[in-house]
């Protein structure tokens, strides 16, 4: 007996159902992933403007993702560089002022996830020439924590479960021009730190602004900051200093403000390295290597 056409109909609507029922359960049984979130905020040797994307290290196989805010806030890509070339939006825009040529991020990444062996998710948070009454006054801080919901929205979504949530800070040349006091800068940069625990930082992981190779004497006063204020501070870890001992003319190009993707390697790794040491000693850490 031949099938009606209308029994045709529903085996094939019925096949197609249980194929997305299928589909749909297989996405719902992913397992969860554990991840790291840490924001890249400060100015523009953050954004990359003195670096080379061609010279950055290679990114280890799972060590780093991006949450694109602007130009892809639906999904993790893989980390690469340039990092965040084109997360320009709203305060933390600066298009007109620096190019994201490329970071120290992929290198920050790389030491990080060879001391925690958990994957980072990176977040491009920075603005060139930003100094921190900018941070503090001019929406700044309120973009970086815009950035920073969405992106937890965007790993629930993709079923990432995140370890720890950190703030990377290197920055200082602005308030070294504006000639803002070590006090001054002390107490903003607790303030902005303060305030982006508030949105779920846990710290703040600081490089040390390093000189102005023009002039050495005039970043002496920030740099000076920043120790004390790690020092004063159990939540603002000092990360790296190795800005400070890297003079040599391949470091930083013809203005003496932004060090190359060769510094820049290096000031990552350092970083990196150390942050990842000082999450890998935390006792939930611990805890979790023993599972």
């Amino acid at each position: 007996m031949k099938t009606k056409p209308q029994n045709k109909k529903v085996i094939i609507i019925g096949s197609a159902l249980c194929c997305l029922l299928i589909a749909l359960l297989s996405w719902l049984q992913r397992p969860w992933r554990t991840m790291d979130v840490i924001l890249f905020m400060g100015q523009s040797n953050v954004s990359g403007a003195g670096g080379d994307a061609s010279l950055a290290p290679e990114l280890t196989e799972g060590a780093g993702y991006e949450f694109r805010a602007v130009t892809d806030p639906e999904r993790l890509h893989v980390l690469e560089e340039p990092f965040g070339e084109n997360e320009n939006r709203g305060a933390l825009d600066d298009t007109e002022l620096v190019e994201r040529n490329g970071s120290m991020v992929t290198a920050f990444v790389n030491a990080y996830y060879e001391e925690t062996g958990t994957p980072v998710v990176g977040i491009s948070a920075s603005v060139g020439s930003s100094s921190l009454d900018g941070w503090l006054n001019r929406g700044r801080k309120e973009e970086a924590a815009a950035r920073l919901a969405e992106a937890r929205e965007c790993l629930k979504k993709e079923r990432v479960e995140i370890r720890h949530i950190y703030m990377l800070w290197f920055q200082g040349e602005a308030d070294a021009n504006l000639e803002t006091t070590k006090e001054e800068y002390k107490m903003m940069l607790r303030q902005l730190v303060s305030y982006m625990e508030e949105q779920g930082v846990e710290a703040c992981f600081l490089v040390e602004l390093g000189p102005d190779l023009t002039d050495p004497a005039k970043h002496q006063e920030i740099m000076e900051a920043q120790r004390e204020i790690c020092e004063e501070s159990e939540d603002i870890i000092l990360a790296s200093e190795l800005p400070a001992k890297l003079t040599g003319d391949d470091m930083k190009d013809k203005g003496g403000i932004h060090f190359t993707q060769k510094a820049l390697n290096l000031i990552g790794e350092d970083a990196g390295k150390n942050a990842g040491a000082y999450v890998a000693a935390l006792p939930d850490s611990a805890q979790e290597e023993e599972k």
